[in-house]
């Protein structure tokens, strides 16, 4: 009999203890591995087990939180958490991942706790979809909002920074008689390369992809484009409204204080805690009067400040400021007369100006003079008086900011891999010794045939095999973008065309089932191009090209009056260069006050001469349906599945590397390469048979591409307000003309205009 042991760890791998094991004999301790399921292009797939059951010993319910006792769980935070665990069979680490409760018997069978067992070669997928994006940890994430910043950034790349600013035309442009782009006109973008290496490193994982360029021994020309792939997230550019919020303190005075000529007196409210005051994060210090600032940005400090019971001024009045000071250095001040017969307060709003980082500390103090006689005067800042520091949410040119702060508090590090999985066909494999995912799009997974691991005498032809042909997509497979969302010029190009832009469909041969599967991008959607006629010389053959998202569906010879701020996330390609005209000639932009023909520009797919070096529409021989899609759905229409069972013994299935093909020798009708699909209820406890899903790895070339399927108009005429032509249908006889249909541009109805 075998020994088994789970040994159940903590977050830092430090052992707490085994669980207490029975009949194993009758250990149900069966796995399942793989990387990907043809049938389902959504699915990617890792380690995990059926349910198997332990005893409920005091040992197991201690190491599993107490979670049979509902009101004295160790901590109901972590309870039913997944518990990191390693399997050993027979001394030999088997696998390591995690373990996870789902029921707990007590009286209607044996006490026992029902467990499930997780690989972690996808566990990063969990952790993924927890971490934010606004939670990674990018380079140079400090950056201040100014030109000489932003021609830095764009000059440089992804392997300097994870951010870049480029041109999107979104309205609102301060100046557009001037037909100048002013730093507002250019928010930061994040690199997608970026996010995925920076946010997979902060989870513990290193990544290895030629695709993109990342620790790969593997050169590929693709992924020096593939590196300016670039995400806009944050169509509003202001700083969340849950950082700003965390960032607010309110005190007040509960006593009078006593200021007094020419004093410079540090004013320390002495309230933080009684509403409507608050201080949640302990920024402000209610006994030395200094409110620390919780990250670099631009603090909004209001006052109230109410003066009284003057004493010793000759004259009528005092003049009084009350100053800002950072880190000992005055930065904003508001100053007032007052008269000594009445109370009088000074209100108002003192600004830190973004000159700050988040070492430095505030406080407000105050100085009078005598007035018109110069006479010593004293008073007091009366009680009831107040401060309160908020951080300023809009970032202004000469800000400073943090590119996280920016990002919205929803998206998360899996919805951005997800989109990248789904637009590039990206295939996983996990080595959990190196911990190294290693991420490439389907054609260029798979190692080559030379290292491929020969299997042909571990099958058991004599058990029987099945053969398959994958049948299970309906007739029209649909891979499309995330349905726009308040990008009115996106929407009113798609309902005059009738169509959505981007989107491909896919139609598989007859034997497939009539109906739909849609392959959809949760986070993105797609982008149109543009004209920027807004930032242009007057000269049309100058006009450069770069992408547009518009409140409004105008003509274009412009841009809306009213930038809009609000819009699903964009991918596009970035290019800090030149453009060329259809003469040759360099297009231009006027930015900063200044003409120049490197133009930082987002592309989307190739339109007016502007060549994009990637499509990132479905549609198109160059499309990411024809590039990435195509050759697979060739071997689903025709190729075929083995599922057959296999002598693996422990050693095989420890080293098992899902890149390698495998090859099968004879019988002949089996022969050839195959991809490993998944390893079925693989039993590590036993040496017997184990049940492998393996599908035809071969070259049948790819699927014809759908050319009616259009991308952009690729013209300068492509403004809305004229329709697209509309191509008739000619129905003849021979050759005699017998109808003619065309579509209506209003109804979309096919309706004829010659019989």
């Amino acid at each position: 009999m075998n020994d088994v042991v789970i040994r159940i760890l903590d977050t830092s791998n430090t052992v707490l203890g085994d669980l207490d094991l029975t009949n194993f004999t009758d250990f149900p301790l069966v796995l399942t591995k793989g990387i990907v399921n043809l049938d389902n292009l959504k699915a990617r797939t890792g380690t995990f087990s059926k349910t198997f059951k332990v005893p409920n010993t005091k040992n197991n319910a201690n190491l599993l939180s107490n979670v049979d006792n509902i009101n004295s769980r160790k901590d109901y935070r972590d309870a039913l958490n997944r518990k990191p665990c390693v399997i050993i069979v027979s001394g030999t680490q088997i696998d390591k991942g995690f373990i996870q409760v789902g029921k707990v018997f007590d009286g209607f069978e044996l006490d026992s706790y029902e467990l499930v067992f997780f690989g972690n070669n996808i566990d990063w997928v969990k952790s993924a979809s927890e971490l934010k994006l606004r939670n990674i940890n990018y380079r140079n994430n400090n950056q201040f909002y100014r030109t000489d910043i932003i021609n830095t950034v764009n000059s440089s790349n992804s392997d300097v920074y994870d951010n870049c600013y480029p041109y999107i035309s979104k309205g609102g442009n301060e100046d557009i008689a001037g037909l100048n782009a002013q730093v507002r006109d250019f928010y930061p973008s994040f690199y997608l390369r970026s996010i995925i290496e920076r946010g997979l490193n902060d989870l513990g994982w290193n990544v290895s992809s030629s695709f993109l360029d990342l620790n790969s021994s593997i050169s590929n020309p693709v992924s020096t484009h593939v590196k300016r792939l670039a995400c806009d997230l944050s169509p509003s550019f202001t700083v969340a409204e849950d950082v700003v919020k965390d960032s607010v303190s309110r005190a007040e005075l509960t006593t009078n204080v006593e200021v007094g000529y020419l004093d410079t007196d540090i004013i320390i409210f002495d309230n933080d805690s009684t509403p409507p005051n608050e201080d949640v994060n302990g920024n402000y210090d209610n006994g030395t009067g200094q409110y620390s600032l919780p990250a670099d940005g631009t603090y909004n400090v209001d006052v109230s400040l109410e003066f009284g019971n003057w004493v010793a001024i000759t004259g009528l009045y005092v003049n009084v400021t009350v100053s800002l000071y950072i880190a000992g250095t005055e930065v904003d001040s508001i100053s007032r007369r007052l008269y000594k017969l009445r109370n009088e307060t000074i209100t108002g709003t003192l600004r830190t100006n973004g000159l700050l980082n988040s070492n430095a500390t505030v406080r407000v103090s105050f100085v009078s003079d005598g007035g018109v006689s110069g006479i010593e005067a004293k008073g007091h800042v009366l009680l009831g008086s107040y401060i309160r520091v908020q951080r300023q949410s809009e970032i202004v040119e000469g800000n400073s900011f943090n590119l996280n702060e920016i990002i919205p508090s929803s998206p998360t590090l899996l919805d951005v891999i997800n989109d990248f999985t789904r637009m590039f066909n990206i295939y996983y494999w996990t080595d959990v010794k190196t911990k190294t995912i290693y991420l490439e799009p389907r054609d260029t997974f798979f190692e080559s045939k030379t290292s491929a691991l020969d299997w042909t005498n571990k099958l058991d032809v004599g058990k029987g095999y099945e053969v398959d042909y994958i049948s299970s997509y309906k007739r029209n497979v649909e891979f499309k973008y995330k349905d726009l969302n308040n990008d009115e010029w996106l929407k009113g190009w798609q309902d005059l065309n009738k169509r959505i832009y981007a989107r491909y469909n896919h139609v598989l041969p007859e034997r497939f089932a009539e109906g739909s599967n849609t392959v959809e991008l949760g986070l993105f959607s797609a982008v149109y191009s543009h004209d920027c006629v807004e930032v242009s010389p007057v000269n049309a053959n100058l006009v450069f090209t770069s992408l547009k998202v518009w409140n409004e569906y105008i003509n274009p010879e412009s841009a809306p009056s009213e930038r809009i701020t609000n819009y699903n996330p964009k991918i596009f390609l970035f290019n800090n260069g030149t453009q060329l005209n259809v003469s040759g000639g360099n297009r231009q932009i006027k930015k900063f006050g200044r003409l120049e023909t490197t133009i930082p520009y987002g592309i989307f797919e190739t339109y007016n001469n502007t060549t994009s070096d990637i499509n990132l529409s479905f549609t198109g021989d160059d499309g990411l349906f024809s590039t990435y899609y195509s050759n697979m759905f060739k071997n689903i229409e025709e190729g075929g599945r083995l599922i057959a069972y296999l002598n693996l013994t422990s050693t095989d299935v420890d080293n098992l590397d899902f890149r390698k093909l495998v090859y099968i020798d004879r019988p002949s009708k089996l022969n050839g390469y195959y991809l490993i699909e998944q390893l079925i209820d693989y039993n590590p406890l036993s040496d017997g048979l184990t049940k492998v899903s393996l599908f035809k790895f071969e070259n049948l070339g790819s699927v014809a591409i759908d050319g009616t399927q259009q991308g952009n108009n690729s013209n300068n005429d492509d403004n809305g307000n004229t329709p697209a032509p509309l191509q008739p249908i000619y129905v003849e006889d021979g050759s005699n003309l017998i109808e003619v249909y065309i579509e209506n541009p209003l109804t979309g109805l096919i309706e004829p205009v010659y019989r």
